[in-house]
C-alpha cells in the first residue's frame, strides 16, 4: 500500500530550556519523507537565553509553528500542541531526541492499513554519552503493567487522544507517557513495532534519567496514578500482572540463594558496597528512559 501523502501528522515538540539540542531534533523532523506534517513546537516556559533565541529564529520558519505557555510540564505541553493541530495522527518528539527520515511515513502506512492498531513505534538506539541498541523488551501486558516498553515518540491517532482526555497534566514528575499509552491501549488493540531502527534516544552527559532522578516516593506516586487512571486495564490483565510479580519473586529468591555468600560479605564489608554503589550510580539510567520509559 502506498502511504497517502495527504494523511496529515502533527509532530509535537515540547521544549523547556533545551536550545542546545532543539535544532538537531528539528532537523530530523524536517527531513521526514512524509510530506503532510504540522510541526508544532511548544515552549513550556523556557528562560534559557539560547533556547529563547532558537525559538525566536524558528518563528521565521514557515515549516513550524511555535506556541508559548507558562511552565506546566510535558503533559500540558503535548496537549497544547495536539490541540493546536487538526491532523488525524500525531507523534510527540522530545527536544533532545531524533527520528529517522522514514519513521513517520512507515508508521502512517501501518495505521492506515490497520484501523485496529492504536499506535505504531519502532526499534531504537541510544546516542550521546552512550551509544548502541536500546534493547527494549517486546510488548507484553505482563511487563507493561509495571514497566513502560514504549518510548514517547510513537504515532498515535488523534481520536484516541480525544477519547481519553489527553495526557494527564497532573503527572509532572515523569511516567506520564506510560500512563498515556496505558489508557490508549485500554481502549482496545495492541501496539505495532516497526522492524527498523527509527528512533534515537539521547543520553545526556551525566547519563541520568527521569527515573533515576525521581525518588522512591515520586515513583510510587506516579505508578499509583497510572493504576488509578487504568484500574480496569489492571483488572482485565490481573493474571498477567500476578504471573509477572510471582516470576519476579522467584527470580529474587533464586538470586538470594545463589549469592548468599556475597550477601554475608556485603554485611561484613559495607565500605566495599558503598564503592560499588558509586560506580553503579555513574552509569544508571541506560534503558530506563529519562522520561519514564
Amino acid at each position: 500500500m502506498t502511504v497517502d501523502p495527504t494523511a496529515r501528522v502533527a509532530v509535537v515538540i515540547p521544549v523547556f530550556d533545551s536550545g542546545a539540542t532543539l535544532t538537531e531534533t528539528l532537523e530530523s523532523v524536517f527531513a521526514q519523507t512524509h510530506p503532510a506534517l504540522e510541526i508544532v513546537v511548544v515552549d513550556d516556559g523556557s528562560t534559557d537565553p539560547l533556547t529563547l533565541s532558537v525559538l525566536d529564529a524558528l518563528r521565521e520558519d514557515d515549516r513550524a509553528r511555535v506556541i508559548r505557555q507558562d511552565n506546566a510540564g510535558p503533559s500540558a505541553a503535548r496537549n497544547a500542541g495536539i490541540a493546536a493541530s487538526s491532523a488525524p495522527y500525531f507523534m510527540p518528539v522530545d527536544s533532545d531526541d531524533r527520528i529517522d527520515p522514514r519513521y513517520i511515513a512507515e508508521a502512517v502506512r501501518v495505521l492506515e492499513e490497520r484501523p485496529d492498531i492504536p499506535l505504531a513505534y519502532a526499534r531504537a538506539e541510544l546516542f550521546g554519552r552512550y551509544s548502541g541498541p536500546w534493547r527494549l523488551p517486546d510488548f507484553d501486558w505482563a511487563g507493561f503493567l509495571i514497566h513502560n516498553q514504549i518510548f514517547p515518540s510513537a504515532l498515535f491517532r488523534r481520536a484516541d487522544w480525544t477519547a481519553i482526555g489527553g495526557y494527564d497534566e497532573s503527572m509532572r514528575r515523569g511516567r506520564e507517557d506510560h500512563d498515556f499509552v496505558m489508557r490508549v491501549l485500554a481502549r482496545g488493540g495492541e501496539p505495532y513495532r516497526l522492524d527498523g531502527v527509527r528512533f534515537f534516544y539521547r543520553i545526556g552527559a551525566d547519563g541520568s534519567s527521569v527515573n533515576s532522578s525521581m525518588d522512591r516516593e515520586d515513583l510510587i506516586a506516579a505508578h499509583s496514578q497510572i493504576f488509578r487512571n487504568s484500574t480496569q486495564a489492571y483488572a482485565d490483565h490481573a493474571e498477567d500482572l500476578f504471573r509477572f510479580l510471582f516470576d519476579q519473586h522467584d527470580q529474587i529468591a533464586d538470586l538470594r540463594f545463589r549469592y548468599a555468600a556475597l550477601e554475608r560479605l556485603r554485611v561484613r564489608f559495607p565500605r566495599l558496597v558503598a564503592a560499588g554503589k558509586r560506580v553503579r550510580d555513574g552509569v544508571r539510567g541506560i534503558g530506563r528512559g529519562r522520561r519514564g520509559v
